[in-house]
């Protein structure tokens, strides 16, 4: 791997950080042109690569991407250390050092990549590095009040046994091909990252608390200063109402807990707009995409969507 120039060429491979922690790497597009920016996917807990084919597709021709799998995702190694964000930033911030690939980067995070790219962000400014991020995509992406509306024990339980991209409707909504699709389905049900979603998950709601006493949304100039950031708001309300309404027609969940989360169901939208809008507050230079008709996967139902704001972001930037 060490004779690949990853700044030039379409590569994938397994790329060593040390003899037994290796991670998989496939880069994308036209030779990168010295200071030009590399776009770098971020998923969401418990998620791969595999989601992103649709938006790299259609960003391949003039767009140079970099995506990678955690560690214990897809090919990478699983490795003995807890998956904290922080964690995950110090593996990213690892690998391209290895790779040999500078700065400039713009950060396409969904979800949890959110609270990853925003520790991602916190090892670039404490090593005096704040040009090293010169833009953001946050697709429906998590910060560190999220918790309030996810994970959920009610929906736990009234979801128990259903599977979660027929019920929401995923299945048929997605953009994905069928080849693209089948290994996305091949990937989550795999032994190995089923392991990692586990363990990924343990550290969720902690990783959101060490986030929060950073308190980044209150530095003056804020963290992305004039750098553009974009932020889709996605209706996850809509994949949790059909994921409801699957789980009360099986028969889970207990009347208490149907009433609690249908309460909640009632309130999520206006609750996951307004912590979207204040993921705004990272930048001076931003603007709000709200993504009607769907829910929290935007990149596979409409990944044009994410495609026209990784171009608004690298015009502007």
């Amino acid at each position: 791997m060490a004779a690949i120039d990853w700044e030039r060429g379409e590569s994938q491979g397994l790329v060593p950080l040390q003899p037994e922690h290796r991670l998989f790497v496939s880069v994308y597009g036209p030779d990168r042109v010295p200071g030009t920016p590399i776009v770098i996917f971020i998923p969401g807990v418990t998620c791969s690569i595999t989601e992103w084919v649709g938006v790299r597709r259609l960003l391949q021709p003039d767009v140079r991407t970099l995506l990678y799998e955690r560690s214990g995702m897809g090919a990478s190694d699983e490795v003995l250390e807890p998956p904290t964000a922080s964690d995950m930033a110090l593996e990213l911030d690892t690998l391209l050092k290895v790779l040999e690939i500078a700065p400039p980067y713009v950060i396409v995070c969904h979800s949890y990549g959110g609270i990853i790219s925003r520790e991602f962000f916190e090892l670039t400014h404490k090593d005096k590095h704040v040009e090293d991020v010169v833009g953001m995509v946050m697709v429906d992406a998590n910060q560190e009040g999220s918790t309030v509306l996810w994970p959920d024990s009610n929906l736990e339980a009234i979801g128990q046994g259903l599977d979660w991209n027929t019920v929401t409707g995923l299945s048929k909504s997605r953009v994905l091909t069928d080849t693209e699709w089948q290994a996305f389905l091949d990937e989550q049900a795999s032994e190995k990252h089923q392991r990692t979603a586990k363990r990924e998950m343990e550290h969720y709601i902690d990783s959101c608390v060490v986030l929060r006493t950073k308190c980044q949304f209150d530095r003056d100039p804020p963290l992305l200063n004039r750098y553009p950031l974009s932020v889709l708001n996605g209706h996850p309300e809509l994949d949790l109402r059909k994921a409801f309404e699957a789980g009360v027609l099986a028969g889970n969940g207990t009347p208490e807990q149907r009433r609690q989360f249908s309460e909640k169901l009632a309130a999520y939208p206006v609750i996951n707009e307004k912590l979207q809008r204040e993921n705004l507050g990272l930048s001076r230079n931003h603007r709000f995409v709200d993504v009607e008709g769907h829910g929290h996967f935007i990149h596979i139902t409409a990944p044009e969507a994410v495609v026209e704001e990784v171009k608004w972001v690298l015009q502007k930037g």
